[in-house]
């Protein structure tokens, strides 16, 4: 509680400071207050149990701050505050080369895919696929470059390396020698035609990590984990392909990633993931795409000009697949996770939304059967 005060304490003081400078006339300063909450109920069973596990939480509560120091010099303070303790997340500062690129310090989002580059404000389902809990966090601290000027601006490229401590605790590192993260992707669209939102993105991305036991769930964040670990296991490397489409009011995106686990005894450990999701909207938008990653969806019609706003429905398959070594050395958890989901996003206006997702989880549970899950959410942001 007191490391949430301090924070918010020191966000105000930030904030009129900055704002009195860049109000005065006698800076460059620029000052953007920014932050988005998302209230979740969840509603999780099995099909062979009688109960449910209802709950809810604050699964986001964003504060940040960001602007300019300067035209070449940028920087973002941001925090996550829905927990008992804060946690980075994006907290740079951010040198702008123009068709150079563009190099931050700090803690910055990682670049392995397009569901993990997209922002939380615009991921159309609740989580993101499972394939994106093959790497330890969205964030970590450290060195990013980023150009999207490639190939007469229809080209990106990223690479960042980072450390390995925990972003509730300042990503604090006391043993950079187990090594870092080093992660790259580069990603193009050759189709990209903004007005049709007629698109088609390609990405590739590798990731080379120290070792780690693999933790996730089924696309919810409030039912149950699988952990396997891979005994003896060194170091980890995870491959990506990416795939996305868009014309009017309809998109597909899809990406596949195998992470190999490598131990001292010149064994791999296997672990292959993907998804293929795709919207639609009934009234008539589209998901709006840059820099190799969606965007704000803007309803034609929102509820402030008397319209109802923006209706999308979407249907998602993912699957996270294991190798017969894997499910040796974890006995008891499952061979592959298989998740069909549904789901139903109201746009109020740009920055209100209520979502709706109905989760299917098949972990092939002779006992207990598959998971099924109502999920409900309201979420805003400024």
């Amino acid at each position: 509680m007191k490391q949430k005060v301090l924070f918010l304490f020191i966000f105000v003081l930030f904030s009129i400071h900055l704002n009195a400078q860049s109000t005065s006339g006698k800076s460059q300063k620029t000052l953007n207050i920014n932050g988005r909450i998302q209230f979740d109920y969840e509603f999780l069973k099995r099909d062979k149990s009688s109960d449910w596990f209802n709950a809810n939480e604050f699964r986001r509560i964003y504060l940040s701050i960001g602007g300019l120091l300067s035209s070449h010099f940028s920087y973002k303070l941001e925090a996550d505050i829905s927990k008992t303790t804060i946690g980075f997340r994006d907290v740079y500062l951010k040198y702008k080369g123009g068709k150079l690129g563009n190099f931050s310090i700090g803690s910055v989002v990682e670049p392995t895919g397009l569901d993990m580059a997209t922002s939380s404000k615009y991921i159309p389902f609740f989580e993101r696929a499972m394939l994106t809990s093959l790497q330890n966090f969205r964030w970590g601290a450290g060195f990013l470059y980023e150009n999207y000027h490639l190939f007469k601006e229809h080209a990106g490229f990223q690479m960042s390396v980072t450390n390995n401590g925990k972003n509730s605790e300042g990503f604090k590192d006391l043993n950079l020698s187990a090594g870092q993260n080093i992660s790259t992707r580069f990603m193009a669209w050759p189709i990209f035609e903004p007005s049709q939102n007629l698109i088609l993105h390609l990405g590739f991305n590798y990731a080379y990590r120290p070792y780690k036991d693999l933790t996730f769930r089924p696309e919810n964040h409030m039912g149950d984990k699988y952990h396997y670990v891979f005994p003896s296991g060194k170091k980890r490397q995870t491959v990506g392909f990416e795939l996305a489409t868009g014309y009017r009011s309809f998109s597909l995106q899809s990406e596949y990633k195998m992470m190999t686990v490598a131990n001292n005894i010149s064994k791999n450990y296997n672990v292959g993931s993907f998804y293929i999701l795709g919207s639609y909207f009934l009234t008539g938008e589209h998901r709006p795409y840059t820099h190799g990653a969606f965007a704000r969806v803007k309803p034609k019609n929102d509820v402030e000009h008397g319209g109802f706003g923006a209706f999308e429905l979407l249907v998602r398959f993912s699957q996270m697949q294991f190798s017969n070594d894997v499910v040796i050395a974890n006995p008891g958890n499952p061979k592959e996770v298989n998740n069909l989901a549904f789901g139903l996003n109201w746009y109020l206006t740009s920055r209100i939304r209520f979502m709706y997702n109905y989760v299917i989880t098949n972990d092939y549970n002779p006992v207990l059967g598959n998971i099924q899950g109502h999920l409900l959410r309201v979420q805003m942001d400024f």
